[in-house]
């Protein structure tokens, strides 16, 4: 038998989206912003209470997946809560169990500390909850993001032809960099409105080229596109982790003597591991010689270009048809804010252009059997001739993959206009001048090995304990396993936070300084905390591992 349901006692015009409050005569729009002004300080609060805690307490852990999925264990609320108890629960549950991203004793992976007029342009944009991807729902938004693409497309140096989209971050940003290469190499796009046939062999013979130190996010697209693992040949690096040139004019040649065809060659600007910058300009020079779409990805070290002392570390990035930037690295952004740079912004546009059916402009077939856009006047639409874009109502969805997309322009935008570009140049050349002081103060440190080129703000180095006569005290494996204790240990201990990553089949310890508000005292502290972390372990072992 089957329960019939109950009646609902609510009147008929009672209106759910505005709740049971709705039933109150009393109840006003007035009332509701004052809750809300209310609620807004709460949150204020609790914003500056996290901030101010930071240095007060552990950088992370103790903590245990089992240990969290116990301290959140409930059944889903079936009525309301007190706005202050759930306030509080934040303080005791979220807080301590969280890592301390802006603390001046996390030197961890590339998460800025991020600027507090950042943070709040997050909750304007959520307040104003614009869906960026069209412009009739984000007008001011798009061209926000419009300006801030300009901004960034500038400071590259790429011509008025470049054009871009902001993403979540630098992986989709190089898968879509990939796609665009593809799309070139094959001749096709999406703005064709004939139905294309599916590549076919063609696309297996398209190869791919990178550093063994670029991101993992290139193996993903290969992926992703329907391409082999095998067509992404990962390269050997040099003495400073910078890609090879002479292999890679090899693999070049030997693939074409294959009967393969070179589509995309990949330039990294600050790697993840090291920091390093491959030789930009030669990589452009291989890349237009071979006639290779040329990417570089500078998700981390493009910020180095804000910098007149260290932008021309990034010499020849100028002459790239695609470039990953992620503004929430090293412009202090809070996630998520990446982005991609396009030579030629209109074949971005085709290769992710797509018309709905709601999309309200009409469409129709050109001379080159690609999609022509015109108003609802049927007058075609052409660009401003005072630059790419320029008074065209864009619609960031034909840009990218996302469809939704958040307002996240709105804190760059703000964030490069409140501090300035000289005063952001200040702090990144900051962080690379505290980078190496950290590695003159470890050089110092007779059991200590530096690594890598410590070219941004990325130190590499290795505990290698001696013995009196300096000679190795332990064999490479046990300082491996040595290396990954010293980092655990602090990790335990909350002092600090810093991770381990292997290079040349050794185990690295990694400190990476992103953080404006770290001075040379918190990096000395740092190397005092590895030291007395060090000897603690060699005491407790017996000078056994």
């Amino acid at each position: 038998m089957t329960s019939q349901p109950r009646p609902d006692p609510r009147p008929l015009d009672h209106d759910p989206a505005k709740g049971d409050a709705a039933l109150d005569p009393r109840q006003t729009d007035g009332d509701a912003f004052e809750e809300m002004r209310q609620t807004g300080y709460a949150f204020v609060d609790l914003v500056l209470d996290y901030f101010k805690g930071l240095e007060g307490r552990r950088v992370y852990g103790p903590v245990s997946p089992m240990g969290l999925d116990d301290l959140f264990a409930e059944d889903l609320p079936e009525e309301e809560s007190n706005l202050q108890e759930l306030v509080q629960e934040v303080r005791a549950k979220v807080f301590p169990n969280t890592m301390a991203i802006g603390s001046r004793r996390y030197f961890g992976m590339m998460n800025p500390a991020p600027l507090p007029v950042s943070v709040l342009a997050d909750t304007l944009a959520s307040a104003m909850n614009q869906n960026a991807a069209s412009w009739r729902h984000a007008p001011a938004g798009t061209a926000i993001e419009k300006r801030v693409i300009r901004w960034l497309c500038d400071l590259f140096g790429m011509p008025e032809t470049s054009f871009g989209t902001l993403v979540d971050g630098g992986s989709l940003a190089n898968i879509t960099g990939l796609k665009l290469a593809i799309n070139r190499a094959l001749g096709r796009h999406l703005s064709q409105l004939d139905n294309v046939e599916p590549p076919g062999p063609e696309m297996a013979e398209l190869t791919f080229y990178v550093s063994d130190q670029g991101h993992y996010s290139f193996t993903k697209a290969v992926d992703l596109l329907g391409l082999g693992r095998n067509q992404l040949r990962k390269l050997p690096t040099d003495e400073l982790y910078r890609i090879d040139l002479e292999r890679l004019e090899r693999a070049l040649a030997e693939d074409r003597a294959a009967g393969l065809r070179p589509c995309c060659i990949i330039g990294i600007a600050g790697t993840t591991n090291t920091g390093s910058i491959d030789k930009l300009e030669r990589l452009a020079d291989i890349a237009e010689r071979h006639g290779c779409w040329y990417h570089v990805d500078a998700a981390y070290g493009g910020a180095v270009v804000l910098s007149e002392r260290y932008g021309p570390m990034l010499r020849g990035i100028e002459r790239a048809d695609s470039i990953t930037v992620d503004p929430h690295k090293w412009f202090y952004m809070p996630f998520s804010a990446g982005g991609i740079l396009v030579r030629e912004g209109d074949f971005l546009r085709q290769s992710f252009l797509v018309h709905p059916e709601y999309y309200m402009q009409k469409v129709q077939a050109g001379e080159d059997g690609e999609a022509v856009e015109s108003d609802e006047f049927g007058h075609r639409i052409i660009g401003d001739p005072r630059g790419f874009h320029l008074g065209d109502k864009v619609n960031f969805f034909q840009y990218g993959v996302a469809g939704s997309r958040r307002f996240n322009a709105l804190k760059i935008w703000m964030s490069l206009k409140l501090v300035g570009r000289a005063q952001f140049a200040r702090w990144i050349e900051n962080d690379i001048y505290l980078a190496r002081v950290l590695a003159a103060l470890l050089r110092r440190e007779p059991d200590f090995r530096l690594l890598g080129p410590n070219t941004l703000g990325v130190c590499n180095f290795r505990w290698e304990p001696r013995n009196p006569d300096g000679d190795l005290r332990f064999n490479d494996e046990q300082n491996d396993q040595l290396n990954r204790m010293l980092q655990e240990q602090v990790e335990r201990d909350g002092d600090a936070w810093f991770s381990y990553t292997v290079l040349r089949g050794q185990v690295a310890l990694r400190a990476n300084v992103e953080n404006r508000r770290i001075h040379r005292e918190h990096v000395e502290r740092l190397v005092r905390v590895i030291r007395a972390t060090a000897d603690r372990i060699l005491a407790s072992h017996g000078g056994q591992v």
